[in-house]
């Protein structure tokens, strides 16, 4: 086979599962009663066309993932080398689960995960993550298998995963496929988040403005309360008001469980409490 011919097989060895996910806000609906999830806002920027050094295959792959999962696109001026240049920026919005287990993901049972046949499509892609470009495919694998402590089966008996740079697992091709089917199907839910960003507060919950991300983007990202995103779902009429209520409702269940959880301390707990409250006083009206 050509030299970068890749084979690999999970070993449940469980080392991979060492924080929780992040998802897709449809996938935080159907994960509500496994994961505490907070809604996320993060800003990515790129060139309006490839930059000198740059591999133009990668520059137009990153593009087409980034525009196919953003709430926003937008151009935007920005201080480059002292010379203002535009640039395109792209807000993306997904649900984040709390890391509410130290080293560990929420959903892992002895070790094993306890939501394999309904796991995330970020647990799906692995090792290839769906938001990530095909071109960096290699270097991903490369870069994963190889970290301290993974014990993932990448010898002769393992399936052909990547052949000559290219994805040749189905399992991960499909995943990958259905990534963006949900990231469409999401889009209106998106659209509706991004119009209530404009307006301020909802229901006594801050949303950031843009501005607000764009500030943040050097540090890192923003989260607010997960149930504001439910909520206007059920605005939007995306989700029903029984449905948002329904996720109110169990998230609370998985927050107090959580919070039950000897190994959450600290700040956890403390921001967990903070969320059982709210989602409380949300429950008795």
């Amino acid at each position: 086979m050509a030299a970068t011919t890749r084979r690999f097989a999970c070993t449940q060895c469980g080392m991979c599962c060492n924080r929780s996910p992040e998802v897709e806000l449809s996938e935080s609906a159907a994960l509500a009663d496994v994961f505490v999830f907070r809604l996320l806002f993060r800003l990515y920027t790129l060139p309006t066309s490839p930059e000198r050094g740059t591999v133009s295959e990668l520059f137009y792959q990153k593009k087409r993932l980034l525009a196919a999962h953003a709430a926003r696109k937008y151009p935007k001026k920005v201080m480059r080398g002292g010379k203002r240049v535009e640039r395109i920026h792209y807000l993306m919005l997904s649900a984040l689960a709390l890391d509410t287990r130290r080293g560990a993901c929420a959903a892992l049972e002895d070790g094993r995960c306890g939501i394999y046949e309904r796991r995330p499509l970020g647990c799906r892609t692995v090792p290839f993550h769906y938001a990530r470009a095909d071109a960096l495919a290699e270097h991903d694998f490369d870069t994963f298998v190889s970290t301290a402590g993974y014990r993932c089966d990448v010898g002769e008996t393992a399936a052909v995963v990547l052949e000559r740079g290219q994805i040749v697992d189905k399992g991960s091709v499909e995943a990958r496929a259905q990534a963006e089917t949900i990231a469409e199907a999401d889009s209106a839910w998106k659209e509706a988040i991004v119009r209530r960003m404009k307006q301020g507060v909802v229901a006594g919950s801050p949303l950031p403005t843009l501005n607000d991300v764009e500030e943040q983007a050097g540090f890192g990202a923003l989260t607010v309360s997960m149930r504001v995103a439910w909520e206007i779902a059920a605005d939007a009429g995306i989700l029903s008001v029984e449905q948002s209520q329904s996720l109110v409702r169990t998230q609370l269940e998985t927050i107090e469980r959580e919070l039950a959880n000897a190994g959450c301390a600290g700040a956890d707990a403390e921001t967990l409490t903070e969320m059982a409250a709210e989602y409380r006083l949300v429950l008795n009206g």
